[in-house]
């Protein structure tokens, strides 16, 4: 009998004791909530040269948030939707994303961004975008974008280009653009062509061109811009139309680009041979770059080593800006989430809870511009810097210190 009991108090202890250990486990997995972020983008399509390493930088810095464990409580999701570069696929995929229990959605394009903001008002779903057109910024709404607005772009470029790069003993320079007829096309083609218009004194307007997507030749466009002193020409016009312009014989122009250009800099040298062909194209840049002396630029180095193989570590730099230029704005992305989850906890984060604290967010990572959203500014980069591709550097060179966006 008193085996019996003795085998009993035992046989109590120990269900007293997994008792505990299996509350703490649920009390630790109660502790620990899941933020997913949904990612729209163009991952097999036309844009997916650029876009597939915006993916790696987003992948690769919830990762590391997540190692680290820099929101307490949180684990961070990413789930993502192919596009294609497909409009056709825009809403489809942000239904499957939100059925998937997405927080917040980061559509890079402008096309999906423009087409989500009805539906992320709707749902209270916030979109984070990085090709900042108006018709996503105003009225302001809950898309908010990671960039400087187009037209304040424009401005700070031709502005820079009269102050310090063209000598007007030379006359006054031919200036043309070159851009797809899509969204940001739009807006960049739009600003251009109001500034150099206002400023005729500064800039002779030759043409303002779109194009259809698809476009394979570009000789009309370099007939018409062949004698222009600088010719814009943005993200996928850039590679055909100055392959037909160099091998029409002309070197007149210097190529000009907003912050999108540095994002298409690796497609640029396969499709054109060399940097020769690149030398002396001045590009905006919104973010620093490779080999930058920055702690930013130092994290983001340090996380594609870290994260990807050999093989992707190289075609991820030698495309351009595309990952180390968004690794900035990723940060503060995700310390957004963070002051989020602090205000109203963990379990209570959703994306109103975001939106609330977007609306008057602010912050300042070491070597970058300070970035800020406010009640009415849904973009949140104020300053820019000009940078030239060089052959000689075979690479970006500065030219300038971080400038003022706010450019009459």
């Amino acid at each position: 009998m008193k085996r019996e009991w003795k085998v009993v108090v035992a046989c109590f202890l120990v269900a007293a004791l997994v008792s505990v250990l299996c509350l703490g486990c649920g009390k630790g997995e109660e502790q620990e909530v899941t933020i997913t972020i949904g990612e729209l983008t163009d991952l097999t399509g036309p844009a997916a040269t650029s876009t597939v390493y915006l993916h790696y930088a987003l992948a690769d810095t919830i990762r590391y948030y997540n190692e680290e464990g820099l929101i307490p409580g949180v684990r961070l999701k990413l789930i993502s939707w192919d596009t294609q570069y497909n409009t056709a696929r825009t809403l489809p995929g942000y239904d499957w994303l939100k059925e998937r229990g997405t927080d917040i959605v980061v559509a890079y394009i402008a096309n999906d961004a423009e087409i989500l903001k009805p539906f992320a008002e709707r749902d209270k779903i916030p979109v984070v975008s990085f090709s900042p057109t108006d018709p996503m910024l105003e009225p302001p709404g809950w898309v908010f974008c990671f960039s400087a607005r187009y037209a304040e772009q424009q401005r700070l470029l031709l502005k820079w280009i009269s102050e310090n790069h063209w000598d007007y003993g030379k006359g006054i320079p031919k200036v043309g653009f070159l851009a797809l007829n899509v969204a940001s096309g739009v807006d960049q083609q739009k600003a251009f062509k109001e500034y150099a218009q206002a400023h005729s004194d500064k800039f002779d307007l030759v043409q303002c061109a779109l194009v259809p997507p698809g476009t394979q030749s570009y000789s009309a466009q370099v007939g018409a811009l062949k004698d222009c002193d600088y010719i814009e020409v943005v993200t996928l016009t850039m590679g055909p139309f100055i392959r037909d312009y160099r091998a029409r014989g002309y070197d007149r122009a210097t190529f000009l680009s907003d912050s999108s250009g540095s994002s298409w800099l690796g497609l640029l040298r396969d499709m054109l041979g060399d940097w020769q062909a690149l030398d002396g194209f001045l590009s905006l840049y919104i973010a620093p770059t490779w080999g930058e002396p920055n702690p930013t630029v130092e994290l983001g180095e340090r996380l594609l080593r870290d994260y990807r193989s050999t093989r992707e570590v190289q075609k991820t730099i030698h495309s351009g800006q595309n990952y180390i230029g968004v690794i900035p704005f990723f940060l503060a992305l995700l310390q957004a989430i963070e002051k989020a989850v602090a205000e109203v906890g963990a379990q209570n984060f959703d994306g109103q809870a975001f939106y609330n604290v977007a609306l008057d967010f602010e912050v300042q990572l070491e070597g970058c511009p300070k970035y800020r959203f406010t009640e009415t500014e849904r973009w949140c980069v104020r300053k820019a810097a000009v940078y030239k591709w060089s052959a000689v550097a075979e690479g970006p060179v500065r030219l300038s210190d971080w400038l003022s966006l706010a450019v009459d």
